[in-house]
């Protein structure tokens, strides 16, 4: 069986190898306990290879894939274990990315461990600017565009939360996050009210250090097209930068409205890299 890692300090191991990698705030954010997942290894001390969860975001192979005991493993946890909750929590795709230490080659093992099964998409990442998200300012102050008619933007604290009825703020936080009080401490966030309720949100969903990766979402399609998504995320941004933070942007190719808006808050973009996926239906029927 593979080893579950359960406290930080065992998985302080695995920082080696997520270190400057696309997706080291998420992984990071796992790794030190701040934000839900699971954290398996091939052995308890000096581990060579491990599967993370992050939950509601990305499953992730790490280190040696040269690791035949490990890799054979694999597939049988997520079978028995992560993918069955993952289901049950409203997840429905298996996606995956892979960090190999230097000299090692995931791509062969994954035809092998999903029967071929799985598919190959691009993730975007991005790098903040700040001189640019200041020239964004400069521009967004000198423009007659606000937010639309009966819509209000707020900055999430204990107060808005409290005056949220529906608790749809402190839903998505819980998507991430083990607590609301780790997230009013180390995280940051905006929301979008109209007619009184909360129709998008733009929250940390994972922290490692002063790195802060943005998760958006307006929830309904009506309220879309309208700019809450950009004035949210700006809000957003300023509240990270406020806090000392840096905020991190991360999305697929094919989401181009989360592409534009990135660019317009002097995010720069960087150079697209791999995800796998496939239905996790798909997987568990195999």
């Amino acid at each position: 069986m593979l080893v579950l890692l359960d406290q930080p300090s065992q998985r302080k191991q695995l920082a080696p190898f997520i270190s400057g990698t696309n997706g080291h705030v998420v992984m990071g954010g796992v790794l030190a306990g701040l934000q839900c997942g699971r954290v398996y290894a091939d052995q308890l001390h000096a581990p060579k290879s491990a599967l993370i969860w992050a939950k509601n975001e990305m499953f992730y192979l790490i280190g040696r894939s040269d690791n035949e005991q490990f890799n054979s493993l694999v597939k049988e946890v997520l079978v028995q274990e992560l993918l069955p909750e993952a289901l049950g929590t409203g997840e429905d795709m298996l996606n995956l990315e892979v960090y190999p230490e230097p000299g090692s080659d995931w791509s062969p093992v994954l035809g092998h461990m999903f029967n071929g099964c799985l598919r190959e998409g691009l993730r975007v990442p991005f790098q903040f600017n700040l001189a640019k998200y200041e020239q964004w300012l400069e521009k967004r102050s000198s423009s007659s565009l606000f937010m639309p008619p009966g819509y209000e933007l707020q900055v999430i604290d204990r107060t808005v939360m409290l005056e949220d009825n529906s608790r749809i703020i402190e839903h998505e936080i819980l998507k991430f996050w083990h607590s609301v009080e780790d997230f009013l401490r180390y995280g940051a966030g905006t929301c979008t009210l109209y007619a009184g309720e909360v129709v998008g949100t733009c929250i940390s969903v994972f922290v490692r250090g002063i790195h802060q990766e943005t998760g958006i979402n307006t929830y309904d399609p009506i309220h879309r097209g309208k700019g809450l998504a950009t004035a949210m995320a700006s809000a957003y941004v300023q509240t990270v930068l406020e806090r000392n933070c840096v905020p991190h942007w991360t999305t697929e190719d094919f989401r181009h409205d989360s592409i534009a808006i990135a660019g317009k808050l002097g995010f720069e973009q960087g150079r697209a890299y791999p995800v796998y996926y496939m239905s996790i239906q798909e997987l568990l029927d195999c």
